[in-house]
């Protein structure tokens, strides 16, 4: 047992705070098994954080980050991509993965390793591993959809993200961002935070999916040994790796328990035919086509060849 442990802040960005803080809780039992117990996490949420650290008043969490306030995070990959890391905003383009055999391969492989070089670059913090935030995509909306000509003339709501504006176009809808917007796309794991609350009927789509990837400090990281940096991306990796499987079961067991549903105000789940995937896959799929010019390295068509 270490008795002098290094205390780590790991501040939650992002809702459901429950998600984000399983994979911090896990990422430091395996940190500690793996360097005898050298290290303490403190896990705190943004509101928590600013009162004890910052007088109560709100902080720019990637700025506490960056200047080493904060140790590590684990943030939505296109708000990194919002934030100049611009290659993230490939990994939202839909009909991108084939399944999650196919994402495994590209977030733990050359193209992830470069993805996190990108973070590194543009942001100057370090990517050590991807997560999912509940995985593939589905759509809360105000009415039951059945048909892909059923999005048409819906208002979407979403992030200024140019990716999901086009998408939406595509679909026939509204990619104005507006508080009452017909549709918000999610996962069954996050519908709570995401969806509104006339919102109460989820299609499931699985055309994009929801990432999400742990951050660490720069000048931490490079402060430790090689070992000691390998053994932090070993075991981001070790939890993230069963973060991905842990979201895509916690979607199935609310997919299949009605009770879950309606803890979270879903009236209705149902999946597109296999004919309307098709459809939503033809409209779609010329928006993935269109953006791939735009990121350097072939990594859109290196993704979908991996």
């Amino acid at each position: 047992m270490n008795d002098k442990k290094t205390k780590l802040t790991w501040l939650l960005f992002h809702e459901p705070a429950e998600l984000f803080i399983r994979t911090a809780e896990h990422f430091g039992e395996e940190i500690n098994r793996l360097t005898g117990d050298k290290y303490e996490i403190e896990i705190l949420k943004l509101d928590e954080y600013n009162n004890k650290y910052n007088n109560g008043k709100p902080t720019d969490p990637m700025a506490e980050l960056r200047a080493g306030r904060v140790q590590m995070s684990q943030l939505y990959t296109n708000s990194l991509a919002e934030m100049d890391a611009t290659d993230f905003f490939a990994l939202a383009l839909p009909f991108l993965f084939k399944d999650h055999d196919h994402c495994t391969r590209v977030l733990e492989g050359e193209i992830g390793d470069e993805l996190r070089s990108h973070v590194h670059d543009k942001l100057n913090v370090r990517s050590l591993s991807f997560t999912y935030s509940g995985g593939y995509k589905c759509m809360a909306s105000d009415k039951p959809l059945e048909t892909v000509e059923d999005f048409s003339s819906l208002t979407a709501a979403h992030k200024p993200s140019p990716v999901f504006m086009e998408m939406f176009k595509a679909l026939g809808m509204s990619s104005e961002i507006k508080a009452d917007a017909n549709v918000t796309q999610t996962t069954l794991p996050r519908y709570h935070v995401d969806a509104s609350p006339s919102q109460t009927h989820v299609i499931n789509t699985h055309h994009s999916m929801y990432l999400t990837t742990i951050l660490m400090n720069d000048e931490l990281l490079e402060s430790l040994s090689v070992d000691e940096q390998m053994k932090f991306k070993e075991a981001a990796n070790i939890c993230a790796r069963a973060e991905r499987i842990k979201s895509v079961a916690d979607g199935e067991e609310i997919k299949n328990d009605v009770s879950k549903q309606a803890e979270r105000g879903i009236e209705t789940i149902g999946d597109l035919s296999e004919a309307e995937v098709e459809k939503l896959r033809a409209k779609l799929v010329p928006v993935t086509d269109k953006f791939a010019k735009f990121f350097g390295n072939n990594l859109v068509d290196r993704i979908r060849k991996s």
